[in-house]
């Protein structure tokens, strides 16, 4: 009898002490900022008027108004959300209401003082749960690069893009198989003179192209292998060949400059492969089918945040860095509205977004600059 009461009170003094331990760890546990209404969502409503952001634009008044009429013309034309996205009360319908509502109200406020007014009193605010639930998002740039080329090879240029092959399918064949097998010779739309420049409008997924002959020739996105996306950049900087801070796309076109034999090996680590038609439009257009516009037009994973809709961008004054932020020096934080208007490989996960910079030298040049940490909102009619 002895015996069984000794192996009740074990028994007993293990329960309590792993509910003590329990206990204890989840006093010390962080416990997420953002929490989710439903499994899967990706946005919170912001409740706390306190928590608020302060909506402060940055930019061109005009480029907004342009660029929300273009998410109307999106709305217009698809109905229905045929990315994946779902979350409660983010309609179609609703998102084209919120940008005609704040559209006519945006003309009317005179100071920022009467727009977060009218936003607070008009619209229910969503913050992106960002990485691990803290509502950090990841801001880089893209842009379209202008380079010089040829409709035919020619001893300058010799660095094809290509169009889609006839035997396409996802998955396709890898870039190094593509490129070892020679397997889209016939497919050439354009040459270039490096391999690297003709890498960049891959991962840009756009470019304008300068002949000889004074014409320009406009490539767009077509297709991609539907291999994963392995950034050069991030390789580089595991390799220990780039500091993570430092990376930059000045810094990276410097590297492949300075260490020329490098390039193959790297490029060909990224299996997947980009695919390009002609266009007759200067402007690249997103993933929606609209224009995108300078710093109006963001490209996120449409699978986890609304395909047209209206955002409001944070991006503090710090560069990212894999274990947190440094300090940007000389260079101060942005805020500014935005609509959600294009896709790119690089770019899933509720914690990443790509802000498109424009078109030429200067544009790419900003938008390979930008590597910092920020806040993600979109809003909704109330």
């Amino acid at each position: 009898m002895k015996s069984k009461n000794n192996i009740v009170k074990g028994l007993l003094l293990f329960v309590v002490l792993s509910v003590i331990l329990e206990s204890g760890c989840a006093m010390f546990k962080k416990r997420p900022l953002l929490v989710p209404r439903e499994s899967g969502d990706t946005l919170v409503e912001i409740t706390d008027p306190k928590q608020l952001p302060k909506f402060e634009d940055d930019y061109n008044r005009d480029t907004l108004l342009r660029s929300i009429d273009y998410s109307l013309e999106y709305f217009k034309r698809v109905k229905t959300n045929p990315h994946g996205f779902r979350m409660a009360g983010f309609s179609h319908q609703n998102l084209e209401n919120t940008l005609k509502v704040f559209r006519e109200g945006f003309l009317r406020c005179n100071s920022a003082e009467e727009l977060n007014e009218f936003i607070v009193r008009n619209f229910r605010v969503f913050q992106a749960i960002g990485k691990a639930y803290e509502g950090q998002v990841h801001f880089t740039g893209y842009g379209t690069p202008i380079y010089d080329g040829s409709l035919t090879p020619t001893g300058a240029f010799r660095y094809p893009l290509y169009k889609k092959p006839a035997d396409f399918k996802k998955p396709y064949n890898t870039r190094r198989e593509i490129e070892e097998r020679n397997l889209l010779k016939g497919n050439e739309i354009v040459y270039l003179k490096s391999k690297l420049d003709a890498y960049l409008i891959h991962v840009q997924g756009s470019g304008q192209i300068n002949l000889p002959s004074g014409e320009k020739v406009y490539v767009g996105y077509a297709a991609d292998s539907g291999h994963t996306y392995t950034s050069m950049g991030r390789l580089l900087v595991m390799d220990g060949k780039i500091p993570e801070e430092d990376l930059t796309l000045s810094t990276l076109i410097t590297y492949f400059d300075q260490h020329p034999s490098e390039l193959d090996s790297y490029l060909k680590k990224n299996d997947r492969y980009i695919f390009f038609k002609r266009v007759n439009h200067a402007i690249p257009y997103g993933s929606i089918g609209v224009p995108v516009t300078p710093m109006r037009s963001i490209a996120t994973d449409k699978k986890v945040f609304p395909a047209g809709g209206l955002v409001f961008a944070v991006i503090e004054p710090k560069k990212a860095k894999k274990w947190g932020w440094i300090q940007n020096k000389g260079k101060g934080g942005k805020s500014f509205f935005a609509l959600d208007q294009d896709t790119g490989s690089a770019i899933q996960t509720p914690a990443r977004a790509d802000i498109y910079f424009g078109i030429g030298d200067q544009a790419m040049h900003e938008a390979g600059e930008l590597n910092a940490y920020g806040r993600l909102y979109y809003l909704l009619k109330r």
